[in-house]
């Protein structure tokens, strides 16, 4: 466990200093390394966990025992607030797919002491609302049964973590085989759309990949 510091709280800037000072005392800052586990499904939590540095990997398993990738989340980001507001417990697994920092804020506390203030609901509604749209574009991605349709809208949709995601993890994310994946990459880098470095996607055009997903 580590110190925190007001810096850590940049997410909460809305907060007046006094305010910010009370959720320094009740959180905590913890550091984890790559593949450690934050959570399993079933697990119960005292805290609501905001992710400061680093990615995560929410997962479950499918009835083969293979795993399912649900979302990548990549700081800054509250990892499965749900699970707070709902207090149920965790639906999915959460494991760290790089070094990471996280801030382990004292739920009851937090509860009690910010959760009606207006500026904490807005907060909590926008970073729900954009793992809907994530959870959506999910779906949306294993119902579709054309492989390379999966891979643009993935790439567009998640261009941001892309330096961080090797193109076998994005395979792994999309239930896509790896010789499948490279098959079909292969295809926009010869268009010269993306650019494929030491297993890292690069998009180069943008229009093209727009034009790509919009013509299927």
């Amino acid at each position: 466990m580590k110190k925190t510091e007001l810096e850590d709280f940049y997410f909460f800037s809305f907060l007046k200093e006094e305010e910010l000072l009370r959720l320094k005392e009740i959180s905590i800052k913890k550091h984890f390394n790559k593949d450690e586990i934050l959570f399993y499904r079933g697990d119960e939590s005292k805290y609501l966990y905001f992710l400061i540095k680093g990615i995560v990997k929410l997962y479950t398993y499918d009835h083969k025992d293979n795993e399912v990738v649900i979302h990548n989340l990549m700081a800054p980001s509250l990892i499965a607030e749900i699970v707070n507001y709902e207090e149920s417990k965790f639906p999915a697994n959460c494991a760290f797919e790089t070094k990471a920092e996280v801030l382990l804020i004292d739920y009851d506390k937090f509860k009690k002491e910010f959760l009606l203030k207006p500026e904490i609901s807005i907060f909590f509604i926008k970073s729900l609302t954009k793992k809907i749209k994530v959870l959506e574009n999910f779906i949306n991605y294993n119902i579709s049964s054309n492989s390379i349709e999966k891979i643009i809208k993935f790439l567009i949709d998640n261009e941001s973590i892309l330096i961080n995601l090797k193109q076998v993890k994005i395979a792994q994310i999309l239930n896509i085989t790896p010789e499948t994946f490279s098959r079909k990459l292969a295809k926009l880098k010869k268009d010269k759309i993306i650019q494929n470095e030491k297993g890292y996607i690069k998009i180069l055009d943008h229009k093209k990949l727009s034009y790509h997903i919009n013509n299927f």
